[in-house]
């Protein structure tokens, strides 16, 4: 057993001090090495997994502090809950979108299935509060699905691509057309039974040339040395 006489630690079988480089023999306990300082610094900084935790417990505090506040706030009127759970509800869905990904933030395949379940059940909560299911199943869910959908479409097409440019925006823009059409389509059906398009088949119709030019623009025109010049692409 042997003793750094600068730490005062048992430092077994190690030649030198783990903690401040100390040599086994005592060699100028006064002056670490380099590379005790080094150790002695790496071993005082905190990991990335006690940083997160940090965060997320300052986000939860924070969070529990204004919800606390939104029901004390409801109670002082009539001593029950009544508006309290609109705020509440978008409270939790807050906190369910950014911890895990403070949690997990290389784990997508863990976090994205845990926000977009948070903000199905979200869209429930709010339909349930007055004690009944009305619009989250017809209306709510079906354009939270297809936005869902959309950004998944955009988000694939754009990691597929072999080079990335002008054809991200172009993928965007196909993405925001199909929600405008799954929009307005759910909203008529809901209302009327039908599906039907008006404004968003406009709004699709502006939106898709420009993808196209775009697209267009990124496949060909970028390949051929003389559009290059000529465009200064």
């Amino acid at each position: 057993m042997a003793i750094c006489i600068h730490c005062k630690v048992d430092i077994g079988q190690a030649k030198r001090c783990p903690l401040c480089g100390t040599a086994a023999g005592g060699e100028n306990p006064d002056k670490p090495t380099m590379a005790g300082l080094y150790d002695r610094a790496a071993s005082a900084k905190p990991d990335a997994r006690a940083k997160r935790m940090v965060g997320l417990e300052t986000i939860s505090v924070s969070l529990a502090i204004a919800a606390l506040s939104v029901a004390v706030i409801d109670l002082l009127g009539d001593f029950r809950m009544n508006w309290a759970w609109y705020p509440l509800a978008s409270i939790a869905l807050a906190w369910l979108l950014v911890g895990p990904v403070v949690l997990l933030p290389k784990k997508p395949a863990i976090f994205l299935p845990v926000q977009i379940l948070s903000v199905f059940g979200f869209l429930l909560a709010l339909d349930a509060i007055d004690g009944q299911l009305n619009w989250s199943w017809q209306l709510g869910l079906p354009i939270a699905a297809a936005a869902f959908a959309m950004i998944a479409m955009a988000v694939f097409m754009s990691m597929k691509a072999k080079r990335r440019g002008v054809n991200v925006f172009a993928f965007a823009l196909l993405a925001v057309a199909g929600f405008c059409i799954a929009l307005e389509g759910f909203a008529a059906m809901y209302k009327g039974g039908v599906f039907r398009l008006a404004w968003s088949s406009i709004t699709a119709s502006a939106i898709i040339p420009v993808a196209a030019f775009l697209l267009y623009a990124h496949y060909r025109l970028t390949k051929n040395a003389t559009l290059k010049k000529l465009f200064h692409l």
